[in-house]
Order: structure tokens, then sequence, then C-alpha cells
């Protein structure tokens, strides 16, 4: 199976930036995915116009400021359990946010969101029409290999594999595994040895990967970073 590296929360922080710029330096990221609500969004696009990753939008719902200014909910369990009903002022900011990276003039040829809250029902029919909308023909889905390892794992994987249905339908690709959620921001050697026996047979995986030279989030970020830097990790992508 082939393996996908995306790099999340571009434009997000100085020190997300700083470490992408290492990463793109040295080959190892396939897409960079831009947070046009980050600080440091600018950066961030100056930094896709000078590489060859392909560009996704990382749209955002979850950790203001907003474009449009709306007060949206920072709770898990709201945006899962009633995203729905959000569904109209979700796609005016999400429009927003799309075309404020289309503006600068980069294509995108993929759409993702923060925290993977457009897997939820209702948020999963406004991420497809924004695709069909902007001629994007690739919006990354939820299906883990190691569903099994918690209940959010399980819960999130049942709204992936329906995100995954829906763009079929469409005529909009998804990765066929999407790596690196149970452990986010603290992905280790340890945990992609973990996920050799997913890998197998043909298709498509999307690793998705948070480093940063400083904490962001988490501290494990800048662990994150040196792993991608590693001899063993491009050999361990040179596998797949």
């Amino acid at each position: 199976m082939n393996i996908f590296v995306t790099v999340d929360d571009l434009g997000m922080a100085e020190s997300v930036n700083t470490g992408t710029r290492i990463l793109l330096s040295e080959g190892v990221i396939d897409c960079v995915s831009i947070m046009a609500t980050g600080s440091e969004v600018q950066d961030a696009v100056e930094l896709a116009r000078g590489s060859d990753a392909a560009v996704s939008v990382h749209l955002n719902c979850v950790q203001p400021p907003f474009l449009l200014e709306e007060d949206f909910p920072d709770s898990h369990f709201t945006w899962f359990r009633n995203g729905s009903k959000l569904a109209g002022k979700v796609k005016a900011e999400w429009r927003c946010q799309i075309e404020n990276i289309l503006s600068t003039g980069l294509t995108v040829t993929r759409l993702d969101s923060h925290q993977h809250i457009h897997n939820a029902r209702g948020l999963r029919e406004v991420i497809l029409d924004l695709a069909e909308e902007y001629g994007i023909g690739a919006v990354r889905a939820a299906v883990l290999p190691d569903k099994w390892r918690s209940a959010s794992s399980f819960i999130l994987d049942r709204l992936g594999r329906k995100l995954a249905k829906e763009a079929s339908e469409r005529g909009i690709s998804t990765p066929d595994l999407m790596l690196g959620f149970p452990e986010s921001g603290n992905v280790s050697l340890k945990y992609l040895e973990s996920q050799e026996r997913y890998l197998e047979g043909d298709g498509t995986a999307e690793l998705v990967m948070h480093p940063a030279t400083e904490m962001v989030w988490v501290s494990t970020q800048t662990d994150e970073l040196e792993l991608m830097r590693s001899e063993w990790f491009a050999q361990w992508l040179k596998k797949h």
C-alpha cells in the first residue's frame, strides 16, 4: 500500500511552519494542509508555493479565530452529535476559508478538517458539496486500520467509512486508510511498526503528522519532527 504523508496545521504557528520547511527541503512530505485561520497563514502559503507538495485546506470550526467571526462550539461531543444543526454556518465559514487559500493562487487538490469534524453527520455533506463546488477531487476520510484501540477511534472510523462511501458516489476520492489518529502529535517508530500488518496490498494510506520545532499543543510534536527526519523513516516510506 502506498503511503501519502500529510503535515496538518500549516499556518497555525511559526514552529509548525519551521518544522514543515525543514521537512519539505528533505523531501518527506507529499501534502501540506493549510489552516486559513492560522496566524502564520501567509508564510504557510509561501512555503506551499515554493514546494512540489499537494495543497489541502485544513478547514477549521473548532479553534478560533474564524474568518466570519461565528461562535462555534469547541466540544467534540457537540460536533459529532449535533453538527448537522450548524451545517449552514459551517458551510459559509468553510467556503470563506477555501476561497482565502485559492485567492493566493495556490492550486487546492484536497480538503480535510481540524480535529476531523467533517466526518460528522451533516458536515460530511458540507465538505463534499464544497469539494464539488470548487472542483476539488479528494477529501480525507477517517477510515482507521486500528479502530478497536479506543471508543473514539471506533466512532470516528464508522463516520469515516460513511464519508468514504458518500464521496465515492459523487466521484470524489478518499484514502483507503488514515494513519496517525490514535497517536496524534505523538506518532512514534513503535506506532508505525504496529501499522505494518494493515499496509499490505494495493491502495493508499494517508499518514497524518503534526511536527513542530517547539510545542504547540503537545510536547511530542518535536519528537515527530525528529522521527520524520530520520533515516529509519525514509527507509520505512521506501517500503511502501
